[in-house]
């Protein structure tokens, strides 16, 4: 798939010079590699399809793309997003609420946000926050808010190459500077800024913040010496399932027609075979394997990151 870019005031330039991905500016902050989202969609990348938007094809493949069973669950809503994030400066101190906390506080329709992040790259001393540093009273926390002392409470983590995150909805979160991840999700664009160090937007005003929203739908509870999980052991939430696979000559996938497969190429390069098809598979690169592909076979020196829905 070819991503949507997203321009952030927190953007860099990584996802070009790391993965050669054509990025619109130097403040490039997310590539939405498997979206069908209205805030963006990621297209079919070559071949007959090619250019056509995710959206397109779960209306006009239904069952056939996303599977049967999946397509029981959602119908034509494509259920996750799948990003790599350049996090060239701090990202915003935020949270995501639930499915059920979004609709109460964003009407029907809106859609909760869990997600996980694999960490592909991190500069020396990187860190990200991952909750607090200590459990919170809800009085404790709006006062610390109203002060400006939340950053002391924050839960810094310092983060490797390898490392993965699972991050619940309700988990408050920040991902550090010098951090370049993977990410995947429930397919949701809600997000609660709690706190943005007092910065700018690209457009020059103080960027909103969502501070009720936020206190209401946060885990106050530290999570200290919980925040990194095994990517090899697997990623199993209420909404998709997620495992690193090391490919060294050959690996072979059975997909289920119940359910579609995605499969993210993190390191190493080599080829993707299906139905005497080859595609060319590099560092960076996002593929959506339909549920009525069979067997399909990587090939060569890979890293990838296999995720479906649970």
């Amino acid at each position: 798939m070819r991503p949507a870019m997203k321009e952030m005031v927190w953007g860099g330039r990584l996802l070009a010079d790391r993965f050669g991905k054509k990025i619109p500016s130097d403040a490039t902050g997310e590539a939405w590699e498997i979206a069908a989202h209205p805030h963006g969609q990621s297209t079919v990348d070559g071949g007959p399809l090619d250019g056509t938007e995710l959206q397109t094809l779960v209306d006009q493949y239904k069952e056939a793309l996303v599977g049967t069973r999946v397509y029981a669950a959602y119908g034509n809503y494509f259920p996750l997003l799948i990003k790599f994030i350049d996090a060239n400066q701090n990202l915003s101190v935020q949270v995501h609420p639930n499915d059920s906390q979004a609709v109460d506080l964003e009407g029907p329709g809106a859609s909760g946000k869990t997600e996980m992040w694999y960490v592909l790259d991190a500069k020396p001393s990187a860190k990200l926050v991952y909750g607090f540093n200590r459990d919170l009273t809800e009085a404790e926390l709006k006062n610390a808010l109203e002060q400006g002392t939340l950053e002391s409470f924050l839960n810094w983590v310092d983060v490797y190459p390898g490392d993965t995150f699972y991050i619940p909805a309700g988990t408050l979160h920040a991902i550090g500077s010098g951090i370049l991840i993977a990410e995947i999700q429930q397919n949701s664009d809600l997000t609660y800024r709690v706190y943005d160090y007092n910065r700018l937007g690209l457009d020059g005003k103080p960027r909103q913040l969502h501070v009720e929203k936020a206190v209401a739908v946060v885990d106050r509870k530290a999570p200290i010496g919980h925040e990194k999980a095994d990517i090899d052991q697997g990623i199993i939430s209420p909404f998709f399932e997620t495992r690193r696979f090391k490919v060294d000559g050959s690996w072979k996938l059975e997909v289920s027609p119940e359910r579609f497969e995605i499969l993210i190429c993190v390191g190493g390069c080599g080829s993707i075979v299906s139905e005497g098809q080859t595609l060319s598979v590099k560092e960076g690169d996002s593929f959506l394997i339909p549920a009525t592909a069979g067997t399909i076979r990587a090939e060569g020196q890979l890293t990838l990151l296999q995720t479906h829905v649970q």
